[in-house]
């Protein structure tokens, strides 16, 4: 008789359970194309069983299960009972299902149980607003959206605000009015649940994307797309040898590309992943110190601040890996961090930083550098299975050294631009996708970005499209004409701003139309500062000469930054 795994492991266990080398062969290496968006989860939980797959730093609880550790197996009870409850409330194979949470485990549920049944996740920022949301449900043809609390009482407020959705469900403690109990509902569905067959032509998931035409782009990830990265990394993980413990810190959100990656592929290698609902700077260096967190990813800015938070005096021996993407790193931001986790290491068991650059239509991750300094804004060189170009104007080949737009193929390309075929069109001429980003190749191979083509501003990571946020700014009454431009930013990198006409007549300040901003725009791209001005230079076709506008607040302000006006809550926040 053979001894039973334990449910619970516990976060500060010495080893995790492992599988044995010959059933990581058969099932991550000789099956790996049989894994799909149905069927990986069952997969997983079939080889490392009761191997924690997550730790929470808020422990949940639902009548079959209380706890904050959620290992592959329990993974599977919570994502068959999800897809069983989902079909309860009429979902079937193909409808899309809007996800609206803070960054919270049951996101994860949810989105896994609808793959299992041949639904399509539209994970949503839980910063939007109701007309916000309204805009990219009505256009994905959502029925259903699945929410939180914090996020309904915060940006919804009501549900006639968003009146595509015909079926609300809400993960609160308490129930919430006119709204569907998710606990209540997973609490009865069965643990019993097939997965269906899925192709890798069907649709799995749609991120949305702004554009620069102020309308956001529904990106349509297929389940090739999304297996992509899990099959690489699977087959990795089938001949990588388990170390006695390790443990990744989870922080970015789930609602975007990088965290949602980064949870899928913490699943393929069997990571150990500790989720925390939001990024606080002081509890990440305090949680990566007492719980001996192994590796750690983000963005430039989320590193910056954890130096303002006490990096530099906080123990990160335990590091061995740092990684970041979302936007360009300095070898001086690398070098420091590398610093403070190798003080007092010797050899091989020094830390390395690992980072890479993907884009919402590629489902993530397109390249990766060796580690360690190798040059700004260094992304390193095409994964296997992806192709890198840089091209002119003319949509031909630039010699290396040169700058050109970065085009790509891959096989975790999306399908397109869901309802939006001109700009699918637009997206891959010449047969490859072009990225908007204006890059060179090294003589070392790498790829190096060199700045945006588009117009968009980078925003600590989020991208903010100049276009999007004046078409909102637009809806106040008192203003004629708007220009969004991005000024420097110590810390985010840049913040947007907005160069305001008012209408003859009226009369607003700055502060009533920064206040009047931040109510109907999400704050990760509301403008951090009014300028009022006379007018705008326009072009001959009377277009904005945007970058004439940044030019004239540069003057104004000074090429320095200063403080915003107001910071917003991050994406990932949970109350």
């Amino acid at each position: 008789m053979t001894r039973a795994e334990p449910e619970f492991v516990g976060i500060e266990a010495e080893r995790w359970p492992a599988p044995a080398l010959l059933a990581r062969l058969r099932r991550l290496l000789i099956e790996n194309r049989a894994l799909t968006t149905a069927t990986f989860t069952d997969t997983f939980a079939g080889l490392y069983g009761n191997r924690p797959a997550f730790f929470l730093d808020q422990p949940i609880e639902y009548s079959f299960f209380r706890g904050d550790e959620i290992s592959h197996r329990t993974l599977v009870r919570f994502t068959n009972r999800v897809g069983n409850w989902l079909r309860s409330l009429g979902v079937e194979r193909g409808d899309r299902i809007g996800l609206a949470t803070r960054n919270r485990i049951e996101m994860a549920f949810v989105e896994l149980g609808a793959l299992k049944i041949g639904a399509v996740a539209v994970p949503i920022n839980s910063m939007l607003r109701a007309a916000e949301i309204q805009q990219l449900v009505e256009d994905a043809g959502c029925r259903v959206l699945v929410t939180d609390r914090a996020v309904f009482e915060e940006n919804i407020k009501d549900t006639r605000r968003v009146p595509s959705i015909e079926t609300w469900a809400a993960i609160s403690s308490q129930p919430i009015p006119g709204l569907e109990s998710f606990a209540r509902g997973i609490d009865r569905a069965s643990e019993a649940l097939d997965p269906v067959d899925v192709a890798d032509s069907d649709l799995a998931v749609i991120f949305y994307t702004a554009g620069t035409t102020g309308t956001p782009k529904g990106a349509m990830l297929s389940c090739g797309a999304l297996m992509f990265g899990v099959r690489h990394y699977a087959r990795i993980r089938a001949v990588m040898p388990f170390g006695s413990r390790d443990l990744s810190l989870l922080v970015m959100p789930l609602a975007h590309t990088s965290g949602h990656q980064a949870l899928l592929l913490n699943l393929a290698i069997a990571s150990p992943a500790y989720l925390m609902g939001r990024f606080d700077p002081a509890a990440i260096l305090e949680r990566i110190a007492k719980l001996r967190v192994t590796s750690f990813s983000g963005i430039p800015t989320m590193y910056r601040m954890l130096l303002e938070a006490g990096a530099e005096q906080a123990d990160l021996s335990s590091i061995q890996y740092f990684g970041g993407g979302a936007d360009a790193f300095s070898d001086e931001l690398i070098i420091q961090f590398l610093g403070l986790a190798d003080r007092g290491k010797t050899g091989r068991s020094k830390a390395r930083f690992i980072r890479g650059y993907g884009l919402t239509e590629t489902g993530g991750q397109l390249s990766q550098a060796q580690p360690g300094p190798l040059g700004h804004a260094c992304i390193g060189k095409p994964i296997s299975g992806v192709s890198f170009a840089i091209w002119n104007d003319a949509m031909r080949p630039v010699a290396d050294g040169e700058v050109g737009e970065l085009v790509v193929r891959t096989p975790g390309i999306m399908k397109g631009y869901w309802n939006n075929s001109a700009m699918t069109e637009e997206a891959f001429r010449g047969g490859w996708f072009h990225t908007g980003d204006l890059a060179r190749k090294g003589d070392n191979g790498n790829y190096y970005l060199a700045s945006r083509k588009k117009e968009m501003i980078k925003v600590g990571g989020y991208s903010v499209f100049p276009a999007e946020v004046e078409a909102e700014m637009m809806a106040h009454p008192a203003i004629e004409r708007v220009a969004v431009v991005g000024l420097p930013h110590e810390m985010k990198g840049e913040r947007p701003v907005a160069a305001v006409v008012l209408k003859g007549g009226a009369s607003v300040g700055a502060d009533e139309l920064l206040h009047w901003a931040r109510e109907h725009i999400a704050p990760y791209k509301c403008p951090r500062q009014i300028f009022f001005v006379d007018g705008l230079p326009l072009s001959s076709a009377m277009k904005v000469k945007r970058g004439e506008v940044k030019q004239m607040l540069l003057a104004t302000v000074g090429a320095s930054d200063r403080p915003p006006v107001a910071e917003p809550q991050n994406a990932g926040a949970r109350e």
